[in-house]
C-alpha cells in the first residue's frame, strides 16, 4: 500500500466488526468440538493417543483435500494472501491435494478460511501444537480475499491484515501487538492505521466473550464504555468537622 486515507481506516474499522462476528462464531463452533471430546472422554492424559488421532483424523483429511489448510500457517500465508498457485506451498506434498484444489476465486477463499477454521478447532482438540495466532492470521487471508473479489477497490493488504486482525483479537484480546505483528511482517506499514482499527473494534465487540479458560472479562473495557465522568468534579475539604458541606472545585482557594 502505498498511503491510508481516512475512508480506508473507516473499512479497516468495518472488516475488524466482521472478523469479530468470525471469532465469535468460530468461540461457539469449537466449543461445540470440545463438548463432544469431553462427551467421548477423550481429554483425560490416559487415552492422549486416541485424542490425537480423532484431531489428526480431521486436519489431514483437510489436508489432503485443500492443501492451504495444512500446518501452522506462517509460510502458506503468503501462497494465501497472493492467490498464488499450491505449488508454491512450502511444506505439503504433493501441493495440489488428492484433486489439484486451487485457491483461485473468491468462493474458493472462503472454502480455505472455513476448512482452516475447522483444522484450527480439531487441532487444539487433538492436543497438538499450533495454537491460533497465525493459524488465525492464515484465515484471515483467505477471507480478505475473498472480500477483495467482492469489492475490488480495497486494498489487498488491508484486507487480508484487518481480517486476521479482527479474528485474532477476538479471541486472544492482544489488540496492539496483533497490528504491529501483522503490518510489520507483512512490510505493509503504511496499513497500521487500518489495521489498529479493525483490532480495537473487534476488541471492543467481543470484549465480553471470554474465550481462554484463564481470560477473564477487561475492566479497562467496562471502564470505556460504562465511565461515569464529573464534568463538575467537587473537592472534599480536608477538616475533622463531617458537618461542612463540599466546596465545588471552582471555589476552592489557591495556595500561594
Amino acid at each position: 500500500m502505498s498511503g491510508e486515507t481516512g475512508t480506508l481506516v473507516l473499512v479497516g474499522a468495518a472488516i475488524g466488526l466482521a472478523g469479530a462476528g468470525i471469532s465469535a462464531i468460530f468461540a461457539v463452533f469449537h466449543g461445540k468440538v470440545m463438548g463432544q471430546f469431553k462427551a467421548y472422554d477423550l481429554l483425560r492424559d490416559e487415552v492422549a493417543p486416541m485424542r490425537g488421532l480423532v484431531g489428526a483424523v480431521v486436519v489431514v483429511i483437510l489436508g489432503m483435500l485443500i492443501p492451504q489448510t495444512m500446518f501452522w500457517g506462517e509460510y502458506e500465508f503468503q501462497t494465501i494472501a497472493t492467490m498464488s498457485p499450491a505449488s508454491t506451498l512450502t511444506h505439503v506434498w504433493p501441493t495440489t491435494g488428492l484433486f489439484g484444489f486451487e485457491m483461485d476465486t473468491g468462493f474458493k477463499a472462503i472454502i480455505v478460511a472455513v476448512c482452516k477454521l475447522i483444522a484450527i478447532s480439531f487441532t487444539v482438540a487433538g492436543g497438538y501444537r499450533g495454537g491460533f495466532i497465525f493459524p488465525f492470521f492464515a484465515t484471515g487471508a483467505a477471507l480478505g480475499r475473498a472480500l477483495c473479489s467482492v469489492f475490488p477497490w480495497i486494498p489487498v493488504p488491508l484486507a487480508c491484515l484487518s481480517f486476521a486482525a479482527g479474528i485474532n483479537v477476538g479471541i486472544t484480546r492482544t489488540s496492539l501487538a496483533t497490528p504491529v505483528i501483522l503490518c510489520f511482517l507483512a512490510g505493509e506499514m503504511n496499513a497500521m492505521s487500518g489495521v489498529l482499527a479493525a483490532s480495537l473494534v473487534s476488541l471492543f465487540a467481543t470484549g465480553y466473550m471470554p474465550f481462554l479458560k484463564t481470560q477473564v472479562p477487561r475492566a479497562d473495557l467496562t471502564n470505556s464504555l460504562f465511565a461515569n465522568l464529573d464534568l463538575d468534579p467537587v473537592i472534599k475539604k480536608e477538616s475533622h468537622n463531617h458537618d461542612e458541606e463540599d466546596i465545588p472545585a471552582e471555589k476552592v482557594p489557591l495556595n500561594v
